[in-house]
C-alpha cells in the first residue's frame, strides 16, 4: 500500500460538494485537498478559505495545478461533460457526480477521453458501497433464486431540491428519473444485465414548487414515471418513480425460478430460496439484516474507492462506462414516454433528446 497521499481538487462548490465531497476528502488519510473551483469566484474563495486550500474561478486553472492528481466533478449535470473531458486530457483521475451527463454523445465522449488518457474514471453512485445493493448482487450471482423472471421497483418520496437548476431541464436533463432514478438504472444494469426494451409514461403533476424561498412555476421536468422493462436475459419488470408525492415509500421485488428477493425501506433483504438445503417443511422467508452506513459514510466510501484505486493501482469496481449505461436507460425511458411507444436499446446515436414529460 502506497504511503503517499493523493492531491485532489473539486470542480463546483455547491451543495453536494459541501455536504459530501469536501468533508470526506479532508477526512481521508490518503487524500489531501489541494484546490476548489467554481464559476462564482466569491464562492470558490469562500470555500477555499473554509477548507484550507486554493480557490479558482476557472476550473482550467485548477487542472493546471500539478499538485492536483484527481478531481471530483460536482457541478450541475449539463456541465459535467466539458469538465470531465478537460480533466482527462489534463491527466487527472475523475469522480463524476451523477448523472454522468444529460446527452448520451457527451457520456460517450467522456468515457472515450478517460480511456485515451489512461486515467481512472468513476461515478458518484454511493449506494454501490452500501450493504443491501451488493447483497442483492451476491444473491443473484450465487443463483439462490434461479433464473430471474421478473422484478418490480417502486421508489417515491417528496422531493427536496437544494437549487433551482434541478427543475430546469436544460441544466439537469430531467426530473425524478434523472436525479433519483439514475441510481435505480445503475442497479438494474448491475444486477440483471442490460435492458433491451422499455415502454414508459411520464407526467408533471406538480405545477409549482418552492426552492430556497423561490417559487418556481415554469417546471419542465417530470415528477412521475412508470416504465415496463424487458431485459436481454428475457426477464421483465416494472419501475415506478415519483417525487410529487406526500410521503416516501419503496419496495423492490425480484422473482426467479427458485425463489425471490423482497426489500422494503429499512427492513433488510428478505430471501426465499429452494437452494439452501432446507427440507420442504422448514422452507420459508429469511430476513438478512442489511443495516446501511450513514449517508455521509457512503459518500466517504465512493471517494475512498477512487483514492485507493489510484494509489494502489487497483481496478475500479464502478466506472464512467457504468454511468453512461445508466444514462442510456433513463434516456430510453424518456424517449418512450414522449413517443408513446416501446423503445429498443441500445439507442441510435444522433437522435434528438426527447421531452421527458407532459403536464397533467
Amino acid at each position: 500500500m502506497s504511503e503517499r497521499t493523493l492531491g485532489m481538487g473539486v470542480i463546483g462548490c455547491g451543495g453536494i460538494a459541501q455536504a459530501a465531497h469536501l468533508p470526506n476528502i479532508v477526512k481521508n488519510p490518503r487524500a489531501r485537498l489541494v484546490a476548489v473551483a467554481d464559476i462564482d469566484r466569491d464562492r470558490a474563495n469562500a470555500t477555499a478559505e473554509q477548507w484550507g486550500c486554493t480557490g479558482y474561478g476557472d476550473y482550467q486553472e485548477l487542472l493546471a495545478n500539478p499538485e492536483v492528481e484527481a478531481v471530483c466533478v460536482t457541478s450541475w449535470a449539463a456541465a459535467h461533460a466539458e469538465a470531465v473531458i478537460a480533466a482527462a486530457e489534463a491527466g487527472k483521475h475523475i469522480l463524476c457526480e451523477k448523472p454522468i451527463a444529460i446527452k448520451l454523445e457527451d457520456a460517450d465522449a467522456m468515457v472515450a477521453a478517460a480511456d485515451r488518457a489512461g486515467v481512472k474514471f468513476t461515478m458518484g453512485y454511493q449506494t454501490r458501497f452500501g450493504v443491501a445493493a451488493p447483497l442483492v448482487k451476491q444473491i443473484l450471482d450465487d443463483g439462490l433464486i434461479g433464473k430471474v423472471m421478473g422484478l418490480n421497483v417502486v421508489g417515491v418520496g417528496p422531493s427536496s431540491h437544494g437549487a433551482p437548476w434541478f427543475l430546469k431541464r436544460e441544466l439537469s436533463g430531467g426530473g425524478v428519473l434523472m436525479d433519483w432514478g439514475i441510481y435505480t438504472a445503475f442497479n438494474l444494469n448491475w444486477w440483471l444485465g442490460p435492458v433491451e426494451r422499455v415502454f414508459a409514461t411520464s407526467a408533471i403533476f406538480r405545477k409549482e414548487v418552492m426552492v430556497r424561498g423561490e417559487l418556481l412555476t415554469d417546471l419542465d421536468v417530470e415528477d412521475t414515471v412508470a416504465a415496463h422493462l424487458t431485459f436481454r436475459s428475457g426477464a421483465m419488470g416494472s419501475w415506478y418513480s415519483a417525487w410529487a408525492v406526500r410521503t416516501g415509500h419503496s419496495t423492490t421485488s425480484i422473482d426467479g425460478s427458485e425463489g425471490a428477493i423482497l426489500m422494503g425501506k429499512g427492513d433488510g433483504v428478505n430471501l426465499y430460496s429452494t437452494q439452501l438445503g432446507d427440507p420442504d417443511h422448514l422452507r420459508g422467508w429469511r430476513n438478512i439484516p442489511a443495516v446501511e452506513p450513514s449517508l455521509i459514510m457512503l459518500h466517504y466510501r465512493k471517494i475512498e474507492h477512487l483514492v485507493n484505486a489510484v494509489l494502489d493501482d487497483t481496478p475500479l469496481v464502478m466506472t464512467g462506462a457504468d454511468g453512461r449505461d445508466a444514462l442510456e436507460l433513463v434516456l430510453a425511458i424518456y424517449r418512450s414516454a414522449e413517443l408513446g411507444q416501446p423503445v429498443t436499446l441500445p439507442l441510435e446515436r444522433g437522435m434528438p433528446v426527447m421531452e421527458p414529460a407532459v403536464a397533467i
